[in-house]
């Protein structure tokens, strides 16, 4: 899978293939766009709505692009004849709720259909068929393509027009989005089952003791954590484009800096994506599209509270767009103002006990949230010069300020303040080249970069020590992407797509006073190429065999300092039946070393008096000559890091069936992700602290791997760790000095762990039914994990983490019932987190499951309303209605942590919102 060579020869090959790819249309077919004045022939049966379009793209030889979630549930008549496409697509959508609007290269989207949406010409209201003796006439079409329309490449594929319908794609609309409750983006990534609430976040600043990774988030960023196999595993793209990494090592994208209100929807793709986007999408894929098609003005604000303390937040924003024949300008501005939320409005959880064994008189003091300022502000532009060629481009600028009390760094019998300030800015331009009616070709560009500033100061009881950090880091790529139709099938025509891309990454940080931790670039070549080939459609089904599809993808890169690796992905889908699909993936992927990681000169040490901590931890003294000692532990990066493999295998099921006014989606998705070298700490059998791990050790050596506890350490030994450091000794629990060293410990030094592995299941349930009282809906969103295991090295047993403290719990899940009537919606989510333990020991703390209860209520004002209601909407939400207060967990104050688990549960308790948006 990994192999050293020059790939300056493949990308000159590539390149070369990719334009004779690109126009080898034209010699096949010179047949233009087909104008949309012309009438089609067509001829379909009933059958569910998503047959019914692909049958139609079939006969018609127009492409149309939906996702499985939007046709799920529909259904539609017979109807033959022949029309305009428009008009046909419009009978074909009537009564459905959706509209096609036209896009880049003549690919029809579908969407939901706006609000007051004029019938089709002509029609009647029970109306459903169109037949030869009735055809509609074609609508006039402007001469200029129209632009405002949804992005027509989906998450986890290069081909247009098409939904990786083998793999499990989750698309969540701006409606999912408000209709949640949520005030901003990473609070919505948090609501996901699927999503580990693990990681970098600004619940846990200083990181979760079992993942390195996470302790070096001191911006207060949140990343996306599909499958808890932390952020750096999930790839998170702003309109399918990469975005500029965070952290003092570089590992994750700071959702938090995307506005909540730019974001159109959100596509996740809980599946191996490395042969499409590159090694970082191992555990799947979080795209953010924002919005770009907008006519008008809409100024929004909202307001919230908790119900016990004093936090609150405000949110303005100011959406102005602009279309014109042939495209279109649009710009959002967000202001977000939240205060902290401190220890003293939560009592009932507990402050951190200090490695002196006393507790902090300051605990009041203590921030369990930080106060946030956010300023963002988001422009997009499309326009069509011709009708050939389109430019697109969006630019997204954001800054933050975090401030927050917390226990002390280097002295934990203090509280100190923390201050961050994160500012970033991406901008990305695309032109898009329409070659043939089935073949176009793709130019992008894009740059992107993050900056932050990070200060320390000890606070209380008195003032003290500063620190400062400065961390910088910058991506610019381009790229060249060929879509067409290679041949037809008697299924449907074999679309294939391929390109190159170029790639290079900057990355530095430093605490000032001290020297460069890392100042490092990676430059990444890459050559992609898919294949969609359909074997059985509408046109030759048999029994058994209503579809069968073949989705091949494979990816070569390059890396500058890592060398070459090849990653291919297989996905089929099978659909027996009607209404029943069938899909199966495998992938591989490799992922270097972050670039804040590779060459990383953070090494730090501290020193401890070892009978202090084992009476703050209850650890037995594992043998008389260690009573009275100190020891050192190690943290920081490991020297010769390796780069990261891994498998993912899936396969699911997705049903829909519709009768009568009753809709029903049913999916399950069953994943399996293996991890080799992956980077992490050393696991603690029964996931105990890492301090617990001498006494482990002394008794059982090969519970770890060679040189992890080193014993009685000679001066030259000591020494070696001494001249290995990049930063000051820091001393803790009672030691003063180097000496009287008993042991040091080095399992919390990040490095490859022999393998992680992790299987579970999703499941999701969709019902809704058109009532007396209005649309009900209901829908059930799950995640089963199996099992979730780390083993350090080939000789050391597997440690099973799931279940245990700021780990994944087997079980979560979101369900939701709502209700929707003329302009009134509402609804009411119920969110579970299983019950677990604090380790894998026999006398671990049990800690009580989590159940919450969210409401929302919205009214949209429409023409019956007074002028000057008109287009406006308010929003009521209720966050934990029941003020359920989070279960109570051992604080940990080395990671500031205190009385609750920030991975799996939440200290914000019953939180009331309001808002108020208004459209011109």
């Amino acid at each position: 899978m990994f192999e050293s060579r020059n790939l300056r020869g493949s990308l000159l090959l590539g390149a070369a293939a990719v334009s004779v790819f690109a126009a080898a249309p034209l010699t096949v077919a010179r047949a233009e766009t087909r104008p949309d004045s012309v009438q089609v022939e067509v001829s379909l049966k009933a059958s569910s709505l998503g047959d019914a379009l692909r049958a139609f793209s079939a006969q018609a030889g127009i492409p149309v692009m939906f996702s499985e979630r939007q046709v799920a549930g529909r259904r539609v008549e017979a109807m033959a004849g022949a029309s305009a496409p428009e008009a046909v697509l419009r009978r074909i959508l009537d009564g459905t709720g959706l509209e096609a609007v036209k896009g880049q290269g003549g690919v029809y989207v579908l969407r939901e259909a706006a609000p007051g949406a004029a019938p089709v010409e002509g029609a009647k209201p029970d109306e459903s068929r169109l037949t030869p003796e009735r055809v509609p006439a074609p609508e006039p079409v402007s001469d200029t393509p129209e632009l405002r329309a949804d992005t027509v490449i989906v998450t986890g594929t290069s081909l247009r027009g098409l939904a990786p319908e083998s793999s499990p794609l989750q698309i969540y609309s701006r409606e999912d989005i408000r209709g949640s409750g949520v005030t901003s983006t990473e609070q919505f990534i948090r609501t996901l089952p699927q999503n580990f609430g693990g990681g970098s976040t600004e619940f846990s600043s200083r990181g979760l003791p079992d993942d390195g990774n996470s302790q070096r988030n001191s911006t207060y960023g949140t990343g996306a954590n599909l499958r808890g196999l932390g952020a750096g595993a999930t790839l998170t793209l702003v309109n399918g484009a990469r975005l500029a990494p965070t952290s003092t090592i570089g590992d994750f994208v700071d959702v938090s800096l995307i506005p909540v209100t730019a974001i159109e929807r959100v596509e996740v793709l809980p599946d191996g994506a490395s042969s499409i986007y590159g090694g970082d999408a191992v555990a799947g894929v979080v795209n953010l599209i924002l919005r770009d098609d907008f006519d008008g003005a809409e100024t929004a604000v909202r307001y919230g509270s908790v119900t016990r303390g004093t936090m609150d937040e405000w949110r303005f924003s100011q959406t102005l767009g602009r279309a014109w024949s042939g495209g279109n300008l649009m710009g959002t501005y967000e202001y977000f103002d939240r205060g902290s939320l401190s220890l003293s409005d939560r009592p009932g959880i507990a402050a951190p006990t200090l490695l002196n064994g006393g507790a902090i008189t300051v605990a009041d003091s203590i921030d369990l949230l930080p106060a946030q300022e956010r300023q963002s502000l988001v422009l997009s532009g499309r326009q069509a010069l011709g009708e050939r060629l389109r430019l697109s481009s969006t630019a997204l600028y954001s800054e933050r300020d975090v401030s927050t009390l917390g226990v002390g760094i280097a002295n934990t019998t203090s509280v100190s303040r923390y201050t961050s300030r994160s500012e970033s800015v991406t901008a990305n331009i695309l032109a898009d080249y329409e070659i043939s009616a089935t073949s176009s070709l793709s130019l992008d560009a894009g740059y992107s970069q993050v900056r932050n500033d990070d200060f320390q100061q000890q606070f209380l009881p008195t003032a003290g020590a500063k620190i400062f950090n400065e961390t910088d880091s910058s991506l610019w790529s381009v790229g060249l992407l060929a879509n067409t139709q290679l041949l037809d099938l008697p299924a449907g025509p074999v679309r294939a797509a391929a390109g190159g891309q170029f790639r290079r990454e900057e990355f530095r940080t430093q605490q000032i006073g001290s020297p460069v931790l890392r100042d490092g670039t990676r430059d990444v070549s890459a050559l992609f190429a898919e294949l969609n080939i359909p074997l059985f459609a509408e046109s030759n089904a048999l029994p058994g065999l209503r579809r069968l599809e073949l989705n091949l993808s494979g990816r070569i890169d390059d890396y500058s300092d890592f060398g070459t690796t090849t990653n291919p992905k297989i996905g089929v889908l099978w659909a027996p039946v009607d209404g029943l699909r069938l899909r199966s993936s495998y992938s591989t992927s490799f992922s270097p070393p972050k670039l804040g990681q590779s060459g990383a000169l953070d090494r730090g040490v501290g020193v401890l008096s070892y009978d202090v901590v084992r009476q703050v931890l209850n650890i037995p003294l594992p043998d008389p000559s260690l009573a009275g000692v100190n020891y050192m532990i190690t943290s920081g990066t490991a020297d010769q890091l390796d780069p990261e493999t891994s498998r993912t295998f899936t396969a699911g099921f997705d049903i829909d069936r519709a009768a009568g006014r009753h809709d029903l989606t049913l999916s399950g998705n069953y994943y399996e992700i293996s991890f080799e070298d992956r980077l992490g700490i050393t696991p603690v059998p029964g996931n105990l602290n890492a301090n617990f791990a001498p006494g482990l050790a002394f008794n059982d050596p090969t519970l770890f791997p060679d040189g992890t506890v080193i014993f009685f350490p000679t001066s030259a030994q000591i020494e070696a760790v001494l001249a290995s450091l990049n930063r000051p000794v820091t001393f803790a629990a009672g030691a003063t000095a180097i000496e009287n060293i008993g042991f040091i410990n080095n399992v919390s030094l990040t490095r490859n762990l022999a393998s992680t592995e992790t299987s579970g299941f999703d499941f999701e349930l969709g019902y809704a039914m058109d009532a007396d009282v209005g649309r009900v809906s209901a829908k059930l969103n799950a995640n089963y994990i199996l099992d979730f295991t780390r083993q350090a090295s080939a000789t050391t047993p597997t440690v099973e983490t799931i279940n245990t403290l700021y780990n994944p719990v087997d079980l979560q899940l979101r369900g939701q019932l709502g209700l929707s009537r003329g302009g009134m919606t509402g609804a009411i989510f119920f969110n579970y987190v299983d019950r677990y333990q604090t380790d894998g020991t026999p006398t671990a703390q049990s800690i009580r499951s989590w159940s919450t209860v969210d409401l929302t209520l919205a009214y949209r004002f429409e023409e019956a309303a007074p002028r000057w209601l008109r287009d406006t909407s308010i929003g009521l939400s209720a966050l934990n209605v029941f003020d359920k207060a989070p279960p109570s967990t051992p604080p940990q104050s080395a990671f500031a942590i205190t009385g609750f688990d920030p991975a799996n549960a939440s200290p914000l308790g019953r939180f009331i919102a309001i808002d108020v948006r208004k459209s011109f």
